[in-house]
């Protein structure tokens, strides 16, 4: 993220702001941040013709590292922190144990040792990892990366145009259309980062397919998140197929989400071919040396 483009202070009060509202609902071994993005929302005012109002938000990227850690807490810190900042801060959290770090991979401790190393200490103590030696950082496993991002794009593919085929209307194509968003952010963020998310809520998975490539507003806007029907059909959940009979969902709201989706999957395909052939191409050289 490029942080260079806002003010040191701005940064600092908003990660103390955001730190003191997760302290209130969890034990902190150590907090870390290592990235953001922000963006301007105007408002209107249809009353007074005010169109001048803008509202600053900014989406922090943090490593938190806590002794105890209750079910489903990601979403539930990260709705917290949206909902007590009033919508001015939102957050993508990678939370873990300490324990679950010691005992990780080589591959994922070194993933974990770039972010505590680049990254800032904002509450707790240091995290230590075991040094890594130059002979101890992993050799990337270019072939499980590509065969994995290549099937989650294979599925990605299938399901959305599962979901436009007449017969599978209603609920069923939500459930398509989700599935295939879902495919398509983690075969991304895999691509990019080599990382497999611990929670896949989908607005989770595109503020993490954002870290990894920036995303045109154009071509699919986080906005939608916040647009009723879009946001429940991307957000659609699979236990609403046991339990509801009929469609949720107008056959325009059905194919306007599958447009979005299919732009995004337009677009993201030749950026993550091009970031695998670049992978190959790096394993190739190496070979030869």
């Amino acid at each position: 993220m490029l942080t260079n483009l806002h003010s040191p202070k701005v940064i600092e009060f908003a990660l103390t702001q955001i730190t003191e509202i997760l302290k209130k609902h969890i034990e902190i071994t150590s907090l870390y941040y290592f990235g953001m993005q922000s963006s301007a929302q105007g408002t209107h005012n249809s009353l007074n013709n005010d169109a001048s109002k803008k509202q600053q938000h900014y989406h922090f990227y943090l490593l938190l590292l806590s002794k105890h850690i209750s079910p489903n807490a990601v979403a539930n810190l990260s709705d917290i922190v949206f909902q007590e900042s009033g919508g001015k801060y939102t957050i993508s959290l990678l939370l873990y144990m300490p324990k679950q770090l010691i005992a990780a991979s080589d591959h994922n401790k070194y993933f974990f040792s770039k972010i505590i190393q680049s990254g800032g200490l904002v509450e707790g103590a240091p995290f230590e990892l075991a040094p890594l030696r130059l002979s101890q950082i992993p050799e990337l496993d270019i072939t499980g990366i590509i065969n994995y991002t290549q099937d989650r794009i294979a599925i990605a593919k299938h399901c959305l145009n599962l979901s436009f085929k007449k017969e599978n209307a209603g609920i069923l194509s939500a459930h398509l259309i989700r599935l295939s968003f879902e495919q398509l952010c983690l075969g991304t963020i895999y691509a990019f980062l080599h990382y497999h998310p611990q929670h896949h809520h989908p607005f989770y998975l595109y503020k993490l397919v954002q870290f990894s490539h920036e995303i045109p507003p154009n071509i699919f806007s986080e906005n939608l998140f916040e647009q009723s029907p879009l946001k429940s059909i991307f957000c659609f959940h699979h236990t609403e197929l046991r339990y509801r009979g009929k469609s949720l969902f107008s056959v325009a709201d059905l194919h306007m989400a599958h447009s979005y989706c299919q732009c995004l999957l337009d677009y993201l395909l030749p950026i993550i071919n091009h970031q695998l052939q670049t992978l190959k191409s790096a394993s190739h050289e190496n070979e030869k040396t």
